[in-house]
């Protein structure tokens, strides 16, 4: 919520600023205001868009009229015509700009995703926001309608370059890499001091200065990097425009010889303004290839160290699959014999996504390996679990490290190898199913319940004691399972297992996952009051959890309980506890779930009792 407040905030205020400060003679000379739309846009999830576009909508419309200072805006056909228009081509624009997250994380600055992006901020939005605004507008006095196009089309593109870029490019995390690569102090004098030398250029007559105004940005590009140039650009603009709308600077000169050599000259700062906004845009274009392009220059340099790497990594260990990653896990190169171990066609790797095929509950052991490997640690091995093509489960193991290719804000590429050790973990599996322990829930598993079934059994028996068994079941698990997935079961399991421990208080009660989503409970000398008590505080602790579970009739994840009390009267448990509990837990069901039922055991226990008395006697 602060974080949609502030944003909504900020976009209030770029439109207060665009209809106030940049409103020269009754037009906005530059509309900051959709280009922030679009940048706050493609920073936040679509889920979220609507809540943004439904609020911005009055919210714009009634910040243009106070600005204005006219109420009459808030119903005027061209501001309502306007304001649609600019939020339709802002969403448009983010929906085809989010495709490539690379580029809008700032991961990816090469000169093909800056073309694209370049496409839809300087020709695809502005010809449409134009058009539309043209069609809907009686040209102010002294304008032609191509002028006045012209004019709203140079004014939202440059609003989209000099806007949307900074935003996405100067986050808080772009700031802290900065602050720690000891460059910040560096960039605050750089983006200052070209700020002063962009005032005394506007302030001059003379065209010639302007061609000063190229080579202190490419300095700023190679030493502060994108971020640095987006905020000397963001610095630039609205100093140019204001002074050139103040009647200064050399496009003002330029139209006023115009209107000297015997032109009209009724819309001179605007003609001004139109050529100032041209020039800015096609410096920024400009600028931007050259970043562009030295960025892949540079990006292949580091690439061509790190295959030096995977060659090495390859060579000591033969038969592994060598992979580069970034920092961020991001594969940029993946050995051709791993589309053989997953089963995928041959190029199938160039798109490839490894977090799409990594079991959930291990992206946070791969994740926490990177921080490892990014902190400097050498040679981090961890073994994770992914899926094939045909979505079988393989395990592997990864030896990561830091490329030794770097670059003067420290190294920037992870390489490793990758080994499938799915048959040696299906081994160490098996051993491990002979163990006493559930994996999943931690609690006992099914082989410890039968022995100490037996010994419950043996000891009641013993000190003619009660005996008490619970068979606990989750209700309408599969369809949680199909709702929610087997992650989300796997943690529902393990959560309803914690729940039902906490019930039992006693250290000689024992719990246990029976299989599936069934457990087990054996409380010794707990009479048949006892248990019902114990399997309704059961059924509570497991409501408590508050587990969402919508194909349930109960909203929330529930257990059914059916439970059996005997007094043995013969040392071997023959299963009959288990039986009638196990019917119990079915009358439960019968009766509607979420809830526990009792079972009469005595009938029951006297013909077994006698039974086992006839047969001692012969």
């Amino acid at each position: 919520m602060a974080r949609f407040l502030f944003w909504i905030a900020l976009l209030g205020l770029a439109s207060y600023l665009s209809n106030s400060l940049f409103r020269i003679e009754g037009m906005v000379a530059l509309q900051l205001t959709y280009a922030l739309l679009l940048a706050i846009l493609l920073l936040t999830p679509r889920r979220q868009w609507p809540a943004y576009l439904i609020t911005a909508f009055p919210m714009l419309l009634a910040v243009r009229a106070l600005a204005i200072g006219s109420a009459a805006e808030l119903t005027s056909p061209f501001a309502l015509v306007s304001t649609t228009t600019s939020i339709l081509a802002a969403t448009a624009g983010a929906a085809i700009l989010a495709r490539d997250r690379d580029w809008v994380e700032g991961r990816s600055d090469q000169l093909k995703a800056w073309t694209t992006a370049g496409f839809v901020t300087v020709v695809a939005l502005p010809l449409f926001c134009a058009t539309i605004f043209a069609a809907v507008r009686i040209p102010p006095a002294g304008y032609s309608s191509a002028e006045y196009w012209f004019n709203v089309y140079s004014n939202v593109a440059l609003a989209y370059l000099v806007l949307t870029p900074p935003v996405l490019r100067a986050r808080p995390k772009q700031w802290r890499d900065l602050y720690r690569s000891g460059k910040l102090p560096e960039a605050i004098a750089l983006i200052a001091g070209f700020g002063v030398f962009a005032a005394l250029i506007f302030t001059q007559e003379s065209v010639l200065p302007l061609f000063l105004i190229l080579p202190p940005l490419i300095i700023i590009l190679f030493r502060v990097g994108f971020i640095g140039l987006s905020v000397a650009m963001a610095l630039l603009v609205p100093i140019a425009v204001l002074l050139t709308g103040a009647g200064q600077g050399p496009f003002y000169a330029i139209d006023n010889m115009h209107v000297a050599a015997g032109s009209q000259g009724a819309a001179d700062v605007h003609h001004a303004l139109l050529l100032c906004r041209v020039f800015l845009v096609l410096t920024f274009i400009v600028v931007v290839m050259i970043a562009a392009l030295l960025h892949e220059r540079e990006q292949l340099q580091r690439m061509a160290k790190a295959d030096r790497d995977i060659y090495e990594m390859v060579a000591r260990q033969s038969g592994d699959m060598a992979f580069v990653c970034d920092l961020e896990g991001r594969i940029v190169f993946i050995s051709p014999v791993a589309a053989r171990v997953l089963g995928f066609a041959e190029g199938a790797l160039d798109d490839f996504d490894w977090r799409d095929h990594i079991h959930p509950e291990d992206l946070g052991t791969i994740d926490a390996a990177l921080q490892r490997v990014r902190d400097g640690e050498e040679d981090v091995d961890y073994l994770f679990r992914a899926f094939d093509a045909g979505g079988n489960e393989l395990w592997f193991e990864n030896r990561a490290r830091l490329s030794s290719a770097t670059a003067k804000d420290g190294p920037r590429y992870v390489v490793g190898s990758t080994r499938d050790v799915t048959a040696r973990v299906l081994r160490e599996q098996q051993l491990e199913k002979m163990a006493t322990v559930d994996v999943l829930t931690g609690l006992p598993n099914r082989r410890q319940l039968n022995e100490q079934s037996r010994l419950k059994w043996r000891l009641a028996a013993r000190h003619s004691d009660f005996l008490t068994l619970h068979v606990i079941d989750i209700d309408f698990f599969k369809a949680y399972n199909d709702v929610y997935g087997h992650a989300k079961g796997d943690k529902c399991l393990r959560e309803v297992g914690a729940a039902i421990r906490k019930v039992l208080k006693r250290p000689d009660d024992f719990c246990a996952r029976y299989g599936g989503e069934e457990f087990v409970v054996l409380l010794p000398g707990t009479d048949a009051g006892g248990a019902l008590k114990v399997g309704e505080d059961i059924c509570a602790s497991v409501r408590d959890l508050n587990i969402r579970h919508d194909a349930s009739e109960y909203g929330i994840v529930s257990v059914s309980v059916g439970c059996a009390t005997v007094r043995p009267a013969f040392a071997d448990d023959d299963g009959s506890l288990f039986e009638a509990a196990d019917a119990a837990l079915y009358q439960a069901k019968r009766q509607g779930r979420n809830r526990v039922v009792a079972s009469n055991l005595r009938s029951l226990i006297i013909e077994a009792n006698l039974v086992e008395l006839n047969k001692r006697r012969v």
